[in-house]
């Protein structure tokens, strides 16, 4: 059986609570001396708040970051492209200017060749004396063939000599197996560079003493032979002896690319070329895969 009272009891507290309540709203309304309490009051509180809404602010932020993630990779990947291709357009900057101005008189003058541009990241380095060579991240299915050029964003590297599926190795320009056609970028004088096996000095064989160079000499590409477009950066003359009873002089110079530094470089490529000779070259792997 239900006890009266206490049902009665309940009912009284609950009348009291309300009236406490009616009179703290009506006090809260007509005066400010509730102000002070609810200050403090709201101070207290502010830590519970806080972490009341800390999950969801976590969510928030966690899902703000995995939206403009991509978007941030995306944009670095563009602006890292862009700098590099702007980089290699510099560097034929000076040659242009003086091509320009021997060809201005001759009305027959062909336009400059274009290279198609395909930056890829090292993947791997390998430096001795023998050898100097390095592994890149892209190859054939990316339009990579043998004997393509290589620069970086000061000057030339070195040549593709084994092109493979997904990445290619490249000869540096330092190796003792090496050697390009050159031309002094001051008189026009052509000759070659030789890798010595190191990688801060090449050799400048067979000039005469009479010929025209001189430290601080800038050699670039000359063209010849086809594999490196003319005009790259390729050294800079350290020193020219002259050794009396020797026929020629003694001539290093150091490469202006950063041979042991880079971390990622430009393929260079004349468009023809290039589009059939991957072509060539991915049918012939085509037709491996469906012989197995």
């Amino acid at each position: 059986m239900a006890n009266p009272f206490r049902r009665s009891s309940q009912w009284s507290q609950f009348g009291l609570v309300a009236f406490f309540c009616v009179a703290l709203m009506i006090v809260d309304g007509r005066t400010h001396w509730l102000d002070t309490p609810r200050n403090v009051l709201s101070i207290a509180v502010t830590p519970v708040q806080m972490l009341a809404s800390m999950p969801s602010r976590v969510e928030g932020w966690i899902t703000g970051q995995l939206a403009a993630e991509p978007d941030i990779k995306i944009a670095y990947d563009n602006l890292r492209n862009e700098y590099f291709q702007l980089k290699s357009e510099a560097l034929l900057l000076r040659a242009l200017q003086e091509e320009n101005q021997a060809l201005r008189a001759l009305l027959d003058a062909s336009e400059r060749l274009q290279e198609k541009i395909t930056l890829a990241e090292l993947m791997n380095v390998q430096i001795d004396r023998d050898n100097h060579s390095i592994l890149v991240g892209k190859g054939i299915r990316h339009g990579i063939y043998g004997g393509q050029a290589v620069i970086d964003d000061q000057g030339v590297i070195g040549q593709v000599i084994d092109a493979m599926p997904f990445n290619s190795s490249v000869m540096l320009i330092t190796d003792p197996g090496h050697a390009m056609p050159v031309q002094v970028q001051r008189t026009g004088l052509r000759t070659l560079v030789y890798g010595t096996g190191s990688v801060s000095l090449l050799r400048v064989p067979f000039l005469n003493q009479n010929s025209d160079i001189q430290e601080g000499d800038v050699l670039v590409s000359s063209g010849i032979g086809g594999r490196f477009p003319n005009g790259y950066p390729v050294a800079e003359v350290t020193s020219v002896k002259i050794i009396e009873d020797e026929s020629f002089m003694q001539i290093t110079a150091r490469p202006v690319a950063k041979l042991d530094r880079s971390n990622h470089v430009l393929l260079l490529a004349r468009e023809q070329k290039a589009q059939n000779t991957s072509q060539r070259l991915l049918d012939a792997l085509v037709e491996e895969e469906d012989t197995q």
